[in-house]
């Protein structure tokens, strides 16, 4: 028997609970401080039985073992999105670029957790991965480049995605007088422009608008959100920058070709 697969969904499962923590800890002061897993309402530590990937929370019914207050559903979505984005790159990504895409992944994993439930989008996960994104276009192994873009495109990819969403903003105001979108999600577009290029942030927006677009009619159909109420829009920019890694071919053949 092939064990290979198991242990490979085993170790990305483990990374998505690493992730988990890590994007508690990127949006609560002081988080670090407390070097174990716990409770984020009793702050109880938490055993490694606990600490199962997916399995922990389903054997204690989303609920802590000590305070018995429910646990989110999004560390459970978190860990498996993890395992299905992990292994599409794994299959798919050449070699030379996985270490980029691992990075860029992540940070847009994290980015949809605390997004989706703190409105916060930290900057360790988007715009200080700017430099990171430029270093890997310039490192060279066996004759191959650790980013498919050059120096120029990462910092032009930048450029692009911050000032289109700064100027889309300013737009919004000046005819609402009312903020359409937040810092966060500028820096955001940033980071993907760096690491797929101005084409990468411009499919990732357009995607993005439409999937929000979309998302947002049936929260309002259902009575979830009332047409005035935020609904965060860097969850929708990450995952259609997560579909553009994954699927690119086959999103620009459709779009261009």
């Amino acid at each position: 028997m092939n064990f290979e697969p198991v242990i490979l969904i085993a170790l990305l499962a483990c990374w998505g609970s690493f992730l988990n923590s890590l994007a508690y800890r990127l949006v609560h002061e002081n988080s670090f401080a407390k070097l174990r897993s716990f409770c984020p309402n009793c702050h109880y530590s938490l055993a490694w039985f606990d600490l199962l990937p997916i399995i922990s929370w389903c054997i204690l019914h989303g609920k802590c073992r000590n305070c018995r207050q429910p646990i989110s559903k999004l560390y459970p979505l978190m860990e498996l999105a993890t395992i299905l984005v992990g292994l599409r790159l794994i299959y798919v990504t050449p070699p030379n670029y996985l270490l980029a895409y691992a990075i860029f992944c992540s940070a847009l994993l994290i980015t949809i957790r605390t997004d989706l439930q703190t409105m916060l989008i930290s900057r360790f996960a988007t715009l200080f991965l700017i430099p990171i994104a430029c270093a890997l276009s310039l490192i060279r192994i066996k004759n191959h480049f650790l980013l498919p873009i050059t120096t120029l495109a990462v910092l032009q990819g930048a450029l692009f995605g911050y000032f289109i969403l700064y100027l889309t903003n300013k737009l919004f105001w000046l005819f609402t007088k009312k903020q359409g979108m937040g810092e966060g999600d500028m820096e955001l577009l940033a980071m993907i422009g760096a690491f797929t290029g101005p084409v990468g942030a411009w499919v990732s927006l357009m995607l993005g608008a439409i999937l929000g677009s979309f998302i947002g009619v049936i929260l309002i159909y259902k009575n979830s959100h009332h047409a005035g109420s935020k609904i965060p829009f860097g969850p929708f920019l990450a995952a259609s920058a997560i579909l553009y890694i994954l699927f690119q071919n086959q999103i620009l053949n459709f779009l261009f070709y």
